[in-house]
């Protein structure tokens, strides 16, 4: 049949790659894979994303055309996914060439065998469906094929060069992110205040949120200094927020703050994740607006802030008195009605005897935000 004949020559072809692909592999152990003339880190991971996503194109056609028994088509889509792979296999060895880990050398090189032998079993598994166009399982076969095939090339778009960096900060968030899910929180021998201006320091996150952003354009090695340093930055981030809703006697602000810190953690993952997209592939529809999307989303620390504010011990009291303040300014300015049955002098005999309490509790708040103030700069010092 004509369709064997096209899929056996793919499938020669692929035997071919990797063979080059272990020629690659022995090179870079001995030191003797070197980059060709003009090629770049940055070039070269560029390629292999895009060609990633080619590759993966190219198997979603074979698996349409296998469904439908079209043998043309099937002809068609393995000489495109042979073709598809080739590019994959020099850019593979462009990234492998253009990079000074050796682990990342090796990784990269693995990955693409892989990919090539994933692709070999789903070129087998189509032939032999299209041989046997009546079994019922062929479907369900092509299908787990598929999955091994796109879980390969998604590890081989992974090996590149400042992408296991991002995967490594994101198991980081996910590692840190699970002490939320605990009740107990960290036990400190400092104030809430100091705390406090720890949380204030959640600038240092959105800093390093943009150079995220930055660095998905730059060069993978941007891309891992910038991921490692978020990662860094959310975990401090974190043992903070956890900190401050420890000292926090009241339960709904503790939950406030562990909403807020989990709300962190997701938008932090998604920014992330977006990262690696756009690095991999720069050239992608919807990269454009990939990473502002994320990154937008990143101010939930802002949020928590002025959660982690309001739970600051007298915060509520004040507030409190702040709202009565203003519902008296209000009785203040139209000073019509009369309030009280008092007389005049005696009115105005309240007023003293109130000033001179009130005088007495400013008085109060002022020597304890003094008293405060003194001890945490001892303690500084």
């Amino acid at each position: 049949m004509c369709i064997s004949l096209e899929v056996d020559a793919a499938l020669d072809q692929l035997t071919e790659l990797d063979r080059e692909l272990k020629e690659y592999r022995r090179a870079a152990d001995s030191g003797n894979l070197v980059p060709l003339p003009g090629e770049t880190v940055e070039a070269s991971a560029m390629k292999l994303g895009s060609t990633s996503k080619d590759v993966g194109s190219a198997m979603a056609q074979l698996l349409t055309a296998a469904s439908q028994g079209n043998e043309n088509y099937v002809g068609v889509a393995a000489r495109d996914t042979a073709n598809a792979l080739r590019v994959l296999t020099e850019a593979t060895r462009s990234v492998a060439s253009t990079s000074e880990d050796i682990e990342v050398r090796r990784q990269v090189i693995d990955s693409a065998r892989d990919v090539i032998d994933k692709w070999t079993h789903l070129l087998e598994e189509t032939k032999r469906a299209m041989n046997d166009p009546e079994n019922p399982e062929n479907q369900a076969r092509l299908n787990q094929v598929a999955k091994a095939v796109s879980s390969a090339l998604n590890n081989c778009v992974n090996a590149l060069p400042g992408q296991r960096d991002v995967d490594n900060a994101i198991r980081q968030i996910t590692d840190s992110s699970q002490e939320l899910a605990s009740t107990k929180y960290p036990s400190t021998d400092r104030t809430f205040q100091e705390i406090q201006i720890e949380i204030n320091a959640a600038v240092n996150l959105n800093q390093a949120a943009s150079d995220i952003v930055t660095a998905s354009r730059g060069t993978p090695k941007q891309l891992a200094e910038s991921s490692g340093e978020y990662s860094s930055s959310y975990s401090e981030f974190i043992k903070s927020g956890l900190t401050m809703a420890g000292l926090s006697k009241d339960g709904d602000t503790q939950n406030q703050i562990v909403g807020g810190l989990k709300n962190v953690s997701m938008v932090s993952s998604k920014l992330l994740l977006a990262a690696k997209s756009v690095s991999a592939d720069p050239n992608a529809p919807n990269t454009k607006n990939l990473l502002p999307q994320a990154a937008s989303g990143d101010g939930e620390h802002y949020q928590l802030i002025n959660v982690c504010t309001v739970s600051a011990p007298g915060q509520k009291e004040c507030d409190n008195a702040l709202r009565q303040i203003q519902m008296m300014k209000s009785m203040l300015e139209s000073a019509n009605e009369p309030v009280t049955d008092l007389s005049y002098f005696e009115c105005l005999d309240s007023v003293m005897e109130k000033s001179k309490v009130g005088n007495s509790f400013l008085a109060c708040i002022t020597m304890s935000v003094a008293r405060r103030g003194n001890s945490q700069n001892v303690s500084k010092n």
